[in-house]
């Protein structure tokens, strides 16, 4: 017992402290160095720091100017669209035309990240003149799906041939995938009445009397591509004397009751 209070008065002794020195930094104005070895000509002089980083006096800030110029112009970095196409038509003739989004609709498009959702427009772009084009276009925004779309349109106009610049030469049937498509010529007076889709496709080529009936899918994608190619397949008056060897006034007088 005597040993252990030995070793423990041995061990707990308690022995004065050293007064710690304070903490010192490097200042250069009180020339004190918390490193025994740095002197003032070993400082680093700040002012020889790599150009890019030294800004002058009257820059004080980082908005400095660019030096390189980008390496792609700005319409493909935004990926912009331009209002007028580059076609025969000046820009105030495109200005002028007839442009109706007949259709647009929200599409997804699936692969490896899932579901891409999307936008889809079909655009018909006429002059009322016989000069008419239709165009598709996909965008995230739906405006810029519809611009797409019309610019295509624009670039995909072509004539039609009217009958006295107001009705179509023949009757017609076509048969577009699944759409059967009826067109029939009407005298004057008569008016369009037919599908809505066509209505408005002929309100752009500029046919006023005509008749029409839309059998099996009514599709408005399909209607309207079949319309579109119906009106292109259509024999005119001057061919169909040619193939039967007759003159046009008399081929004119069968189909519209004249008398020749």
């Amino acid at each position: 017992m005597l040993s252990l209070h030995r070793l423990l008065g041995r061990s707990l002794a308690i022995t004065p402290l050293a007064a710690t020195p304070s903490r010192l930094y490097v200042t250069v104005d009180a020339r004190r160095f918390r490193q025994h070895d740095l002197t003032e000509q070993q400082l680093p002089q700040l002012n020889k720091v790599d150009a890019v980083l030294d800004f002058g006096a009257a820059t004080p800030t980082l908005d400095q100017e660019k030096l390189f110029s980008p390496h792609r112009p700005t319409e493909v970095i935004m990926n912009a669209v331009n209002e007028f196409v580059e076609t025969p038509l000046s820009q105030s003739e495109q200005r002028d035309l007839m442009k109706k989004a007949l259709l647009v609709k929200r599409v997804v498009n699936m692969n490896g990240k899932g579901k891409q959702p999307s936008m889809y427009a079909l655009v018909v772009v006429g002059n009322g003149n016989g000069l008419a084009g239709y165009g598709e276009g996909k965008d995230e925004e739906a405006a810029r799906a519809v611009l797409k779309a019309t610019n295509k349109a624009i670039k995909n106009l072509r004539y039609f041939e009217r009958y006295d610049d107001r009705t179509i030469s023949m009757d017609i049937e076509h048969k577009f995938h699944a759409t059967k498509l009826e067109l029939r010529s009407r005298p004057p007076g008569f008016g369009c009445r037919a599908n809505h889709y066509i209505h408005e496709i002929c309100r752009c080529i500029g046919i006023q009397d005509i008749s029409g009936k839309v059998r099996g899918s009514r599709t408005p994608m399909n209607v309207i591509k079949a319309t579109f190619e119906a009106l292109s397949s259509q024999k005119m008056p001057q061919d169909i004397a040619k193939m039967r060897g007759k003159k046009v006034t008399d081929v004119q007088g069968v189909y519209y009751g004249a008398s020749a």
